[in-house]
This record gives C-alpha cells, structure tokens and sequence, in this order.
C-alpha cells in the first residue's frame, strides 16, 4: 500500500512539475535621476504575448515558464527600450532617456514626460545660469527671458502671463505655491504694510496678499525644481496658477562653496554635506549671505538676505519596508533699507527699513510597502514656520494748514487734536506670523499585472495667525495725516483654519502597443471657525481635476525611432482669503462739523462726527480659477518638441472696491462769531446748524477680478551634435491676458458744484479692462567639452511681439447712487439733468489704441570652467553681450531705446 501513494503521488505531481512556473521580479528606475518609472512595459522577448506593465513604485511581477536565460524587453515613451537577461531575485532596471545621454550635463529646464505640463531644472542648469535668488529661474520657463536683478522691491511670480502693476490682480501670484521639501510657504498671514503710505519708498515694497516675494528664497541648497503650470494633482491646494516643487540636496560628502559678484550684489555661500552609509544617515548644513545694492554707488539703499539651514534623514530598511524620516530646520532673514542722504535733503530725515526673519521647521515619514499588497505608501508631513517682521518709516511732514489728529476710536461727536504744522514722524509695523501645516497621504493600490493603478486618499489643515502688535506710531504725529487709521494689534486678530480632503485615482494600461494614462481626482476645501455670518462658513469649495495622455505605438522614420503622446487636461483650482481680507481693519470716518479758525491758536476748533465703518466682506468667497489645456510631445531620434496650448478663466480674484454710502453729519455756522472777543474756543451752544447728509466712500475686498490666460507654450530640445558638442535648445511662448473687472463698480467724479463736490457717485458695468500679448523665442546653444572640461551657452532671446491695450469702457452707468444713499436707475432723460449728466464719463479713442513694440532681440553668454580635478569651477555670465533693440515712432514721436550690459563672475569649490 506504500508503494502504490508513492507511486501515485509521483504520478499526480509530474504534470504540476511540468508545467510549474516561476516569477521575474524587478524594479525599473530612470538611469539618471534613480526615480521610478511607472506604467513602463515589460514584455518577454520570446513570447510577447506575455507582458506587464510597473506599478507606482515602478515594480513588476511577469510570470514565466521555468527556464533558463530568460530575456526581456522594457519600454516606455522618451526612453530606450531595454533588451537584458532576467536578473534573479528582485532585479533593478534602468532606463536611458531618448533625449538625454546618461551623465550629459543639461543646462536648460527640461519639460517633464507628465500628462500635466511642467518644467523640471535641475542642479546642472542652475550652477550654469549663476542665480542670485529663485526669480532668476524663471527666464528657463516657456516665455521666460533674462531680465537685470531687481532686489530693491518684491519679486513676484506671474506663470503663464504677460503681467501689470496692479494689485487688483495679484491674485495669480497671490496664487502661486511654493513647496519647499513638501511643506507650503504661507503668506496667509503676512500684513506687513503702512495704512495710507502714498509715497514709493512704502508703496513699491509692499507685497501684503500678492503671496511669496521670490528674492527670499536660495537656489543654492536645490537639488531640482519642478514647475507646474498645467493641472497638478489634487493633493495640491491653497493655489489658483500654479506649483512650484522646491526639492533641496540631501547626503553627499562635499564641503560647497560658492561667491558670486555681479553689477548690484555679492553673493556668499558654504555648506557641507555628511552622509553615514552604516547608519543610513544624513546631514546637510549651508549658510548663504547675498548682500545687493541698487545703485553701486549708493550706500544709502540696499537689500541683504542671509539663510540657514539643517536637514537630517534617516532611512530605515526592513523586510516588509522601506521608511525615511527628514527633520529639517531653516532661517531665512531679509532686510531692505532706503535712506535719503541728510546733506541733500535740506537735513530732513527720510528713511525705510524693514526686516524679515522667518524660523521654520518640518519633518516629514515616508513608509513604502516592498511586498505587492493594497496598501502602498503612507506620508505624514508637518511643519511649523513662525516670524519675526518689523517695518518703519520715517520723514519729515509739513502741513500747510489746521488738521486734525485720528485720535478717537468710538463713534460720536468729539472735539479734535490739532497737529503741529512741523514735525518728524516714525509708523512702524510689527509683525508675528505664525503657520501651522499637517498632511497625511496614503497609496493604495490593486496588484495587476495589466494595469498600473494607486489610489491616493488624504487630507491636509493649515493655521495662520499674527501675534504681532500691528501698526504702531504716534497718533499726535502721524507719518501720514488726513488717514482713517487707528492703532490694532494683529494679535487680537482671529486665526485662520482650512482644512482639505482629496482623492485621486491614477492609471496607466496598455491598449496594443499604445498606452493610457488617466489622473483624475477631486479636492474640498473648507475654512473652519467662521462666524455664521460669512457666507463661507461650512462650505465645501469643490476642485474636480482630471489629466488624460495617450503615447502612440512607436515607429520609425529612416534609422530613427519616433514617439509622439497627446495629453490634456482640466481642473478648478481654489484659494482661500487671507487674514487681512477676512478680518479687515476698521475704517474711521472723521467728518468736520466745525472748523473754526482763529489768529490765536489756542482759540482754534475742529469738532468732529467720526463713524466707525466695518468693511468686512460677508459675501466674500476663495478664488477659483479653472484651467484646461492639451498638449503634444512629438520625439524623432532624441530629438523632442513639446508644444501645449492652454486657456485659463479666474472671475473671482481678489481686489479692493469702492463701496459709497451716505453718512449724516452738522455743519455749524461760524458767521456769528466775533473773534475779537473770544477768549477761549467758540462753544457750540452759541452756534446754528444743519444737518447734512454727504456720501463718502471706502474699500472692501472684493471677488471683483478677473484674468484671462491664452497661450501657446513650446520647447523643442535637440541632441546633442557629437562634432561639435552642441545642443540648441528652443523655448517660447505666445501669452495673451486680459484683465478686467468681473463685477460693477463704483465711481464717484471730482466735480465740485455750487461750492461742493458732486454728490452723486455712477455704477459702472466697465471700468478698468487691460490687454497685454507677447510673443518671444529663446535660441539657446549650449556647448560642452569635457576634455576641456569647459561649458558655454550662447542664448539669442528674441521679442516677435509686446503689445497692450486699453478696453473700452462703459460711459453710461447702469445705476447711480443719490446723496441719501439710494440706488437708482440711470435713464436717458438723466443724461440732460444738471447734476447727473456729470457720471456720463467721456473718453478719447485714442486711449484705447493698440500700442505694440517692434522686434528686439538681445544676446546672452553664460561659461563655466572646471579646474583642480573638477574641485573648482569658475563661471561668468554677460546679458545683453550684444542686442538689436532700433527706435520706433509712435504717435508722431520717435522712442529710443538703449540696453546696458549685465555681467557677473563666480567661483564654487567642491570639496
């Protein structure tokens, strides 16, 4: 009976060994930036019918026959395909980029191979282009151009547009999120500006709701920046244009150096970077210092920045997976100064300085799965940023006549200070933003060997408070008289909370030989702990996004093999207000009901009826922008052209509008006085009145703007000319943005009747719309001799097209409002009344021509020189080396234009 189990388990068991298989397993990395490549094909060479796609680690799982030297062959778009002997065990594969040879160095920004258009710059391109802060990346992007340092005022960020000076539509800056190693940069509660400030010294540095002044940020810890300007994932929020993925160096063994000195600044930085293999741990520490000067030989202005920084990892290897914690901890400091010299300024004092100095840290856990199962990957994010910001300006103010102090903080009748004619005044802010920020990311993802697909569930709260004391200066001496401000602390000021789920489903399939790639998510954002009297309060703003790509089965064209994928995509995007457009100040209505003046000043008076006013938007909603594009990525042999066209439609952005009431007041007849015998101001008692009703007007922060992108993006990338080591690179764009006004506004004439001015005030459906186009190319040589160990790049940077144009507007007002404050009906008969025929606004058509500017062109050197076995390099860079820019005639008159060249050198030491 033995015998005949064993034989018959021998039996039983042949045709299960016969036909028993066993499993290829592997990884596929990129071979130059080790990151996965996912939805990559993997197919067996002896049988193509059996194949796999990788999932979002860029794992695969082939099951095949058991035999020996099994081959396979790996595919995906923009790389080589790969014919290589199966490795045993969990084998690591890599890719080699059709466009890029493995270590060339590449100094332009690289479109990326999404189904979302963005650029990647990475380390190579920013040591070539010698940055002195992050706003010089941006001339790499489509439509970017080299532009002279400006580090005396904000560096804002405009994606994807051709910008104005107007604060009515900073929302697309305002808009814009810097991610710097996955925590945001908020600015959510930065109210660093002077109420009332006319004068430029204040005006032209105050960046207060218009998002991240760009000189504060070092390019010389970033290992790669990634901007996108297409649809990003719906993990991504608290924006409306774009995001900007900040990613810094992390391990290595080299102490950096670097000095750079150019026509306005000098720039320092050092750093040094630990790694303990044993230990898989991490450390990089650096320090930068920039210090720029507007004028070389003005000692009196200047801006200086200073940063600091410590970044820890830690990676954990287990069995069943992978976990890296980052601890980092930052110090950014900058500090502007203006200062009118004393000598030349009749010995007034005129001054601004402000500072600014933000503390952050973040610590971030990644744990990744190593076995195929469900769950996949899990983030955990959280930082804090806390600051320290000061601002102050001081002048001499002289008035030519009595003023009154803004001294009263309640409503009512009140008797006012009287300012000196003379005197010095300081109005300083202190500011204490403080940010917190937690995101929680999970992946998910079902095993298949047909389809690569995650599920990204998560979530992310931000706060943002200021604890600072506000505006501080002396009431009795204010630096800007006849201005409603009062004194309030930020501290008393409530937070903000917005809190954010998403989801997001990502796929990649093979469908043939072609291949599908579909993300498509969905974003609510709340804000928390609003009063129920904002309409915002418990709502959920909804951002549906969606990016499809479709990569065409390869084919060949002589000896070269051609790729082409069409992608696009469309989304809503949200940001929410911030502290100061929530939470306003208060407006003070100071209206003289007696000013009564005397020889004698202390027989002087002004009496007052001050209204307190609460500009507070109750209606006010986020901003939302919704973005649609599509895009084509053509590549023949290594050689790639990328073009995209988009469209982007913001009728919510944020702006200050003009509201017009009716406030009532007494007007105290001094004819009956008789100065002669006063002998202390006149009493009221003594004198008639009337009552009068007068409209006044005030801002409110409004969702009263709208901007309007269109363009044409393209990128075409050649490979590199073996004869001569040349690369042209082509970049550039076509922008045309519109900007205008999405609700009516108000407008009251400066027209004075009968001795006062014109109480009525016009509703407008028009009244401020703006065209602005371009069209540029960028030609960019780049040229590289590593037996020289020399590289150079010429970059001829053309403007086909920069034009502008005012849009009509309406001449007719829809609606006026009357001195009692009603709103009424402009009919055609008020066109002939005496009074109301002056909100009739007439314009010339001149004012509305089409201004262009003919073609320029200027020429741009960029070298670097590697010495000492590649320990020292030594750059150089001239804009403008050589320019076409001919003079033009326009309305009769010729206009001249001239350029100077911009030049800088720097040295780095790798050690």
């Amino acid at each position: 009976m033995k015998q005949i189990s064993i034989i018959l388990l021998v039996l039983f068991s042949f045709p299960i060994t016969s036909f028993a298989q066993s499993v290829v397993n592997g990884i596929i990395l990129d071979k130059e930036t080790k990151e996965a490549v996912i939805g990559a094909s993997v197919r067996l060479v002896s049988n193509e019918k059996a194949a796999t796609i990788t999932d979002v680690e860029g794992r695969f799982r082939l099951p095949v026959k058991k035999q020996k030297d099994v081959v396979i062959s790996i595919s995906y778009i923009g790389y080589k395909t790969l014919k290589t002997k199966a490795q045993t065990g969990t084998g690591v594969y890599y890719l080699q980029s059709e466009t890029i040879a493995l270590n060339e160095v590449v100094v332009t920004a690289t479109e990326s191979h999404g189904i979302t258009s963005s650029s990647k710059i990475k380390r190579h391109a920013m040591e070539h282009l010698q940055p002195s802060s992050f706003s010089d990346l941006l001339e790499l992007l489509p439509g970017g151009s080299a532009s002279d340092p400006v580090l005396n005022s904000p560096n804002l960020i405009r994606l994807r547009e051709v910008p104005i000076s107007s604060s009515d539509y900073a929302t697309s800056s305002l808009g814009t999120s810097f991610v710097i190693d996955g925590a945001p940069i908020s600015t959510n509660a930065n109210m660093q500006s002077l109420s009332g400030a006319w004068d430029p010294a204040a005006t032209s540095r105050d960046y207060t709701n218009q998002g991240v002044d760009m000189r504060t940020i070092s390019t010389d810890d970033i290992k790669e920046v990634e901007i996108v300007r297409g649809i990003p994932s719906v993990e991504y929020g608290a924006l409306t244009s774009g995001l900007i993925k900040i990613e810094r160096r992390k391990g290595g063994h080299n102490l950096n150096a670097r000095f750079k000195a150019d026509m306005d600044s000098k720039l320092y930085y050092i750093g040094k970077d630990y790694e303990w293999n044993k230990h898989r741990l991490t450390l990089n520490l650096s320090l930068d210092y920039l210090d720029s000067k507007a004028d070389p030989r003005n000692n009196l202005e200047n801006y200086n920045r200073i940063g600091l920084s410590s970044r820890l990892g830690k990676t954990w290897i287990k069995k069943n997976f992978n976990a890296d914690l980052s601890l980092n901890i930052d110090y950014n400091g900058s500090f502007d100064k203006e200062k009118t010299d004393p000598n030349l300024n009749y010995g007034a004092v005129d001054r601004y300085k402000s500072s600014y100095n933000r503390f952050a840290s973040g610590i971030i856990l990644n744990v990744k799965m190593k076995k195929n199962t469900l769950f996949k990957m899990l983030s955990l994010t959280s930082a804090l940023s806390t600051e320290q910001n000061n601002m102050s300006r001081t002048r001499l103010v002289q008035l030519s006549r009595d003023t009154p102090a803004a001294t009263t903080m309640s409503e009512g009748e009140s008797d006012a200070v009287l300012l000196p004619y003379t005197y010095t005044a300081t109005h300083s802010v202190d500011g204490k933003p403080f940010s917190i920020y937690t995101k929680l990311n999970t992946i998910f993802s079902i095993p298949s060997k047909s389809i690569s697909n995650s599920l990204k569930l998560g979530g992310d709260w931000q706060m943002d408070k200021n604890y600072g004391d506000g505006e501080q200066f002396d009431p009795t001496h204010p630096l800007y008289p006849n201005v409603s401000t009062r004194l309030r602390k930020f501290s008393i000021i409530p937070a903000t909370h917005t809190v954010a789920i998403f989801g997001e489903e990502n796929l990649h399939f093979n469908i043939g030989k072609s291949s599908m790639e579909i993300q498509a998510g969905i974003r609510g954002t709340s804000m928390l702990h609003l009063s129920k009297d904002y309409d915002m309060h418990g709502k959920i703003y909804w951002d549906p996004r969606i990016n499809i790509g479709w990569t065409f089965p390869k084919f060949s064209i002589g000896s070269q093999t051609v790729f082409f994928e069409l992608a696009g995509g469309i989304g809503e995007h949200t940001k929410a207000p911030t502290i100061s457009q929530i939470y306003p100040d208060p407006y003070y209505l100071d209206l003289a009901e007696l000013n009564y003046y005397h020889s004698n000043s202390k027989y002087r008076r002004i009496y007052l009826m001050t209204y307190v006013i609460n500009p507070t938007n109750y209606n006010l909603h986020p901003a939302r922008n919704k973005k649609w594009e599509i895009r084509g990525d053509l590549n023949i042999g290594g050689n790639r052209l990328s073009v995209t066209y988009f469209q982007e439609n913001m009728t919510s952005g944020f702006r200050a509008s003009s509201i017009y009431k009716s406030y009532t007041y007494k007007k105290y007849d001094t004819s009956s006085i008789d100065a002669s015998t006063l002998t202390a101001p006149p009493a009221l008692d003594d004198l008639t009145y009337t009552t009068q009703k007068e409209l006044y007007g005030y801002t409110m922060t409004t969702n009263g703007s709208r901007t309007f992108k269109q363009g044409i993006e393209y990128t075409f990338s050649s490979k590199r000319i073996e004869a001569i080591r040349t690369r042209l690179t082509i970049t550039g764009a076509w922008f045309k943005t519109e900007y205008h006004n999405s609700q009516p506004v108000t407008e009251r004439p400066s027209v004075v009747l009968d001795g006062e001015r014109l109480q009525y005030a016009g509703i407008y459906k028009d009244d401020d719309g703006y065209i602005r186009e371009m069209t540029n190319t960028n030609f960019t040589f780049d040229t590289d001799i590593p037996k020289l160990k020399l590289g150079f790049s010429l970059s001829a940077q053309c403007m086909w097209l920069a034009a502008s144009q005012n849009m009509r507007k309406e001449e007719m007002p829809l609606q006026y409002i009357n001195r009692e404050g009603a709103i009424k009906d402009f009919t055609e008969a008020d066109k002939s009344d005496t009074y109301l025929q002056w909100l009739v606004r007439s314009y010339s058509n001149s004012l509305f021509a089409r201004q262009t500017i003919p073609f320029y062109a200027n020429l741009n050197l960029k070298a670097t020189k590697k010495l000492l076995e590649d320990k020292l390099t030594i750059a150089l860079f001239v804009n403008k080396i050589l320019d076409y820019n001919p003079s033009y005639t326009r309305n009769g008159l010729t206009v001249r234009r001239h350029v100077t060249p911009y030049f800088g050198v720097e040295m780095n030491i790798k050690l």
